[in-house]
């Protein structure tokens, strides 16, 4: 299981790491970073998520509540927590936010959809990995970019903070891709490479940019970045694991709850905090070490719900 879980996160620490190689040659400079991160966030993510969204049947969607329900509170819950206890403590809003969202989004997609199947069902690791991603594209990222909006345009009406959020190519793409599966609707296997051949880059870019970032500034363990990890590795999981069992929910489906929010932080907070030009090396610095540590934090999680 440990050489399962090196290798799926060893693709992200290497494209990392040709992030800091290429800075440090000189190929690329923090303002390529912006544009990368451009292209990630106005068209590669939001036809991966459109298709990825698009792919997934009316009945995963809606076939296992149970699994929504504690998705929803490790997920978004601990979001809006993080969110309350930094904003209680002063810290600027745009930080609060975009630290919240690292502390709160594992990387399912990508990691997920490397590690689930090896240790689920493939029914099973299909609908976690589907509802994972949904309640992150469909709740949380529209909530940030929400909540972004605010803090750019403090005069603007309710009705035009509204209109910018859905205007985000990256929120259209998944509340239009989210309607649709509710409808019914499926993306045919001969449109899947229209959506696709972009939407592939997508982590890859994002995670080039995030290396770029990253040597751009000095790649430190701080303390600030310490609790970011730990919060994010173990914190959230094992707090929904002591819920889980004060609750007295199934064996099985505490595993695949566990194990889902346990996974490192995603890409996503990364390529809008450089998108925002907000604490851009402490919330790429937290990617990167939450995945390194994962190796450790996951496979304690593994034995410890007993796989």
């Amino acid at each position: 299981m440990l050489v399962t879980l090196v290798f799926a996160l060893l693709p992200i620490v290497v494209t990392i790491g040709l992030g800091i190689l290429a800075g440090k040659v000189g190929d690329f400079d923090s303002h390529d970073s912006q544009q990368l991160t451009r292209l990630v966030l106005r068209y590669a993510l939001p036809m991966s998520i459109f298709a990825g969204i698009l792919k997934t049947p009316r009945k995963v969607i809606i076939a296992d509540i149970p699994l929504v329900v504690w998705i929803l509170v490790g997920m978004i819950g601990a979001y809006f927590v993080f969110w309350l206890v930094m904003r209680a403590s002063k810290v600027e809003r745009p930080v609060a936010i975009l630290r919240s969202m690292s502390l709160a989004a594992p990387s399912v997609p990508f990691i997920g959809s490397a590690v689930l199947p090896l240790l689920f069902a493939e029914s099973v690791a299909a609908i976690d990995i589907g509802i994972s991603s949904l309640l992150m594209n469909v709740i949380l990222v529209p909530v940030v970019f929400w909540q972004m909006s605010l803090v750019k345009g403090e005069n603007d009406s309710l009705g035009r903070r509204v209109l910018r959020t859905l205007k985000q190519p990256l929120v259209f793409s998944a509340l239009l891709a989210f309607i649709l599966a509710l409808c019914g609707c499926q993306l045919p296997k001969l449109l899947v490479p229209t959506f696709t051949t972009l939407g592939q880059s997508a982590g890859g870019l994002a995670m080039f940019a995030t290396g770029i970032i990253l040597f751009s500034h000095e790649l430190k363990l701080t303390k600030q970045i310490a609790v970011n990890v730990f919060c994010r590795n173990l914190l959230v999981p094992l707090v929904i694991w002591g819920l889980m069992l004060v609750f007295k929910v199934p064996t099985e489906l505490v595993k695949v709850v566990v194990v889902t929010l346990a996974i490192p932080t995603a890409a996503i907070p990364t390529i809008l905090a450089i998108r925002y030009r907000v604490n851009e090396t402490e919330i790429a610095a937290t990617q990167f070490y939450s995945t390194v540590f994962a190796i450790v934090t996951m496979a304690f999680f593994m034995l410890m719900v007993k796989f």
